[in-house]
């Protein structure tokens, strides 16, 4: 039996994950749902850290200028979160923005098919090199201290 049939059919996934436009609005939605609450989650395990950091970087500082503090303490508070609000509204109108102005614009182009030419362009070496190291099955590059090759051995091995 041949392993590596085996394997290529245990390791086929459904067409669903190559072409996410298969799904419906709805799965899309609860998978983002799904991913949210997942970082969420993650982000919750790092409370402990975030802790430590804001111990080591004196929050007894903040507590006492801010919180405690009765001069413009809550109004600063106030002003902080009024501007992080609208800075997190600014994101959202742009995010929006920019999907429906590109939802429907793919701009993602293949490579173009590499050719000989190219090919031997890339390494600096010539088109009948190329076809030399593309026929034979092992091949030994010579480079000199700069890295550019200088010569191309290539052994030809029977076909089985």
């Amino acid at each position: 039996m041949d392993d590596n049939a085996d394997t290529h059919s245990a390791l086929k996934l459904p067409n669903i994950i190559y072409r996410p436009d298969l799904q419906s609005r709805r799965q899309r939605g609860l998978f983002a749902l799904l991913a949210g609450v997942g970082w969420l989650i993650w982000l919750y395990l790092f409370l402990p850290l975030s802790t430590l950091l804001g111990w080591a970087f004196g929050s007894e500082r903040f507590q006492a200028y801010v919180i405690d503090g009765h001069e413009h303490s809550w109004s600063s508070l106030m002003i902080y979160a009024v501007t992080v609000v609208l800075a997190g509204a600014a994101l959202l109108i742009w995010a929006f923005y920019n999907y429906r102005r590109f939802r429907h614009a793919d701009r993602r182009r293949p490579p173009s098919p590499l050719t000989t030419e190219r090919l031997a362009t890339s390494f600096g070496v010539d088109e009948a090199q190329v076809a030399r190291l593309q026929q034979g099955r092992v091949a030994t590059l010579y480079h000199d201290a700069e890295g550019n090759i200088t010569d191309i051995e290539v052994m030809s091995t029977p076909s089985p």
